[in-house]
């Protein structure tokens, strides 16, 4: 039953940080063990709680965003770069803003799932008729296009899975679709993280 996923899991991943602390801990290796495929473990609220170096590499490292912004919606939303770096960025927004509304709709009352959604508000408030939206989707698989700073298109798989330990977590996998890309993106790993600007950086997204 445990294998299959149909158990209770010990608590909400987001509501106790000793279970935090275990199934990131878990998951690390996992992540770490795709080297060359962009991974992370988001919780129920999509806060990110680890990822691989890949993931850094492609999308930032998120340890120099603050904590309250350390968010997959946030990041979707109001880090402008990630606009430009993703082809056809709108409908994976809109699919990952789908989900977490699918996810947090029986939590709508909680703190965090509140501050997530005004810290969108102050960030990204061009975009409030999308958090206005009550439309639910699951996370689909797809075929993302990206064009780092080197120039060069990558297409990854995007796939998503629930831990076992904790089905109200996600993680979500960026896997190169053929063997140029895997190559592009071993390159773009091993260069390291880019750089992510601040909050009181980002662009102001209300200009374009």
């Amino acid at each position: 039953m445990r294998l299959a996923g149909y158990h209770e899991p010990a608590g909400p991943v987001g509501g106790d940080g000793d279970g935090r602390g275990r199934l990131t801990a878990a998951v690390q290796p996992v992540l770490d063990s795709w080297p060359a495929s962009p991974a992370a473990l988001l919780d129920q609220y999509f806060d990110l709680l680890a990822w691989n170096t890949a993931w850094s590499a492609l999308w930032g490292a998120p340890e120099a965003i603050p904590a309250d912004r350390r968010n997959l919606m946030w990041l979707m939303a109001a880090d402008e770069r990630l606009r430009t770096v993703v082809h056809d960025w709108e409908p994976l927004a809109m699919n990952v803003f789908q989900h977490f509304r699918a996810q947090a709709g029986p939590a709508l009352a909680d703190p965090r799932t509140s501050e997530v959604y005004r810290r969108l508000e102050a960030d990204a408030p061009e975009l409030r008729h999308w958090w206005g939206c009550h439309s639910v989707a699951e996370l689909t698989a797809r075929t993302v296009t990206v064009e780092p700073r080197t120039g060069q298109p990558i297409q990854l798989t995007l796939s998503s899975f629930h831990p076992v330990d904790d089905p109200s977590a996600l993680v979500l996998l960026f896997t190169p679709d053929a063997a140029e890309d895997r190559e592009r993106m071993a390159a773009l790993a091993e260069r390291g993280p880019r750089a992510v600007p601040s909050p009181s950086a980002t662009p102001d997204l209300r200009a374009g």
